[in-house]
C-alpha cells in the first residue's frame, strides 16, 4: 500500500520523466544525429520522439494492469517468482549502467571544458554526492526538486536562441540527402537520449489519478522532450555548415562559445552551468530506481540503504574506462541495454500479461 505522504500529482511525473530523459547527451546529440541523418536530423528527432510514444503506451499498459505493484512487485506476477526476480536484477543493472555512463559522460564533458586538470575521482564523487544526498529521499520529494528546476531547460533554450543572429537555412538542403533509411537510422541515435519514461514502470503506483491521466503526462514529457530535442539539432544545422560538422563534436557549445553578452562573457560556461544540473538529476532519477530495486530485494522496501552501494557501484563503472574506446563500447552496451529493458523485455511482458489474462478469462 502506497503512502499518501510519498504520492505525487500528474504533473510532477511529467516533470520527473521530462527531467530524466533530458540528460547528458543534448550536447553532443546534434553532432551524431547529424553524421547519419545530414540535414534530416530534425526529422529523426521527431521519429525517435513517435518511436518513444509507441513505447511508453507500451509500459503504461503493463502498468494499468497492476496499478498496485511497482516494476520489482509485479514482475513476479507477470513471469513467475524465478525468472521475474531474475529480470529484477536485470532491470536494476540497466539502471546503474545508464547511470554510470552518465557519469562518464559528465566527466569527460566537465574535463574537456571547464576543469582539465581535475581529476577524474574528485568529479564523480562531486556528483554522487549530489546524487545520493537526493537519491535517498523519496519519489515525492525528488519530484519536487525536479519540477523547480524545470525552469533551467527553458534557460537553456532562451541561450540557444543566441545562435539565430547568424544562420544558413541553406545548410538545411535537401533535407532528405541522406535518404529516408539514414534518416530512419539516426532516429535510432536520438531514442537512446529520449530513454528515462522507464521510471513509469516505479512511479505508476505513487501517481495520483486515473490511468488516462497518468498517460497523458507521461506523453506530455516525452512530447517537450522531443520538441526540445528536435529544436537543438535544427538549430545546429542551420549553423553549421556540413564541412563543419565532423569536426565539433559539441556543437552546442562551440555555438555559445562564439557569443557573448554584457552581463555574461562565456555564455557557453553559462550554459553548461545549467547542463550539470539537468545531468544531475537524470543520474538521481537512475539512481533512486536502482535503489528502489535494491531496496525491495534486500531491505524489505527501503531504498535509503541501497543508495549508498548503488552510488559505489556507478562509481567503479565510471572509473573503469580510459581510453575512448572503452568509452564507446560501454556506450554501445548501454544501447543494447536500453533497447533490450525499455522496448523488448517491456512489450514480452505485456504480451504474456495479455494471454494469461485471456486464458484466465476462458477458464471462468
Amino acid at each position: 500500500m502506497i503512502k499518501e505522504k510519498s504520492r505525487i500529482t500528474q504533473g510532477q511525473l511529467m516533470f520527473l520523466i521530462l527531467q530524466i530523459q533530458v540528460g547528458v547527451g543534448i550536447l553532443s546529440l546534434p553532432y551524431r544525429v547529424q553524421a547519419v541523418a545530414k540535414g534530416g536530423g530534425w526529422i529523426s528527432t521527431l521519429i525517435a520522439g513517435i518511436v518513444a510514444q509507441v513505447l511508453i503506451l507500451i509500459l503504461w499498459a503493463i502498468c494499468r494492469r497492476y496499478p498496485s505493484d511497482t516494476l520489482f512487485t509485479f514482475l513476479p506476477k507477470i513471469a513467475g517468482k524465478f525468472f521475474g526476480k531474475l529480470l529484477g536484477f536485470g532491470y536494476i543493472f540497466h539502471f546503474l549502467f545508464i547511470a554510470g555512463i552518465i557519469l562518464i559522460l559528465f566527466t569527460d564533458i566537465v574535463g574537456k571544458w571547464i576543469l582539465m586538470d581535475t581529476p577524474r575521482w574528485a568529479l564523480l564523487l562531486l556528483m554522487i554526492a549530489t546524487g545520493v544526498y537526493l537519491a535517498k529521499e523519496s519519489i515525492r520529494v525528488i519530484a519536487r526538486l525536479f519540477v523547480s528546476v524545470s525552469f533551467f531547460i527553458i534557460v537553456m533554450v532562451l541561450l540557444t536562441m543566441a545562435g539565430y543572429t547568424n544562420v544558413n537555412f541553406t545548410y538545411l538542403f535537401p533535407i532528405t540527402e541522406a535518404g529516408w533509411p539514414n534518416i530512419l537510422k539516426g532516429s535510432s541515435e536520438v531514442l537512446i537520449s529520449l530513454v528515462g519514461f522507464e521510471v513509469l514502470l516505479v512511479a505508476y503506483p505513487y501517481v495520483e489519478g486515473n490511468s488516462a491521466g497518468k498517460l497523458k503526462a507521461a506523453s506530455l514529457a516525452n512530447m517537450l522532450t522531443t520538441l526540445f530535442y528536435a529544436f537543438e539539432v535544427f538549430t545546429c544545422l542551420i549553423i553549421f555548415s556540413p564541412a563543419e560538422f565532423p569536426l565539433i563534436s559539441e556543437p552546442l557549445m562551440y555555438m555559445l562559445r562564439s557569443f557573448s553578452i554584457q552581463i555574461v562573457e562565456r555564455i557557453d560556461l553559462f550554459f553548461l552551468s545549467i547542463w550539470v544540473i539537468i545531468v544531475a538529476t537524470s543520474f538521481v532519477g537512475y539512481l533512486y530506481l536502482a535503489s528502489t530495486g535494491l531496496g525491495y530485494f534486500f531491505h524489505r522496501g527501503e531504498h535509503k540503504k541501497a543508495v549508498y552501494y548503488a552510488a559505489f557501484v556507478c562509481f567503479i563503472l565510471a572509473m573503469i574506462p580510459q581510453d575512448q574506446k572503452t568509452v564507446e563500447l560501454m556506450n554501445q552496451i548501454a544501447t543494447i541495454s536500453a533497447y533490450t529493458f525499455a522496448a523488448g523485455i517491456p512489450f514480452i511482458l505485456l504480451v504474456i500479461a495479455y494471454f494469461s489474462r485471456k486464458r484466465r478469462m476462458e477458464e471462468r
